[in-house]
């Protein structure tokens, strides 16, 4: 059996309180990327994890702290879960970067079932819409304070 990791986009899993579901789902089932590892028995997932954030273009090397808890842990593959592929700004890089330190790992792009294109822009825009929403601030109160008329 393939002992496999996922790498989750943490702005899904902190702010969208996404459980990796599909991604489990189908590693359970051997849908999707997992299918690659029929002829090995299936897949077992032996960790999940959530990226670093999004670390602006000077710090991607983040990530590979967390990887390297995955590396060490014997996995054979890490895949990177289908809403980093979708969303994520950093993922070739972190590919990249990834690939390099870890020679002797698989980095697999994707997880569960491909989405169809539809659904692709439905997704993208309720996840668009969760993390951009607007939410109450101090700002609220700062502003509120500050528009009240001298002597209230």
């Amino acid at each position: 059996m393939a002992r496999i990791a996922i790498i989750t986009c943490s702005n899904m899993t902190n702010d969208m309180a996404c459980t990796s579901f599909a991604c489990l789902e189908d590693s359970h089932a051997g849908k999707g990327t997992f299918a690659r590892y029929a002829d090995r028995g299936g897949a077992q997932v032996v960790g999940i994890i959530s990226c670093a954030g999004c670390p602006t273009l000077l710090a991607p090397e983040k990530i590979v702290r967390r990887v390297q808890t995955l590396v060490s842990s014997g996995v054979d593959a890490v895949h990177f879960a289908n809403c980093l592929e979708m969303i994520c700004p950093f993922r070739k890089k972190y590919q990249s970067l990834l690939e390099s330190e870890f020679p002797e790992t698989e980095f697999v792009s994707g997880t569960h079932e491909p989405l169809s294109e539809e659904h692709k822009t439905e997704l993208a825009k309720f996840v668009h819409d969760g993390l951009c929403r607007r939410r109450p601030s101090m700002a609220d109160v700062v502003e509120k304070r500050n528009s009240r008329e001298p002597g209230e």
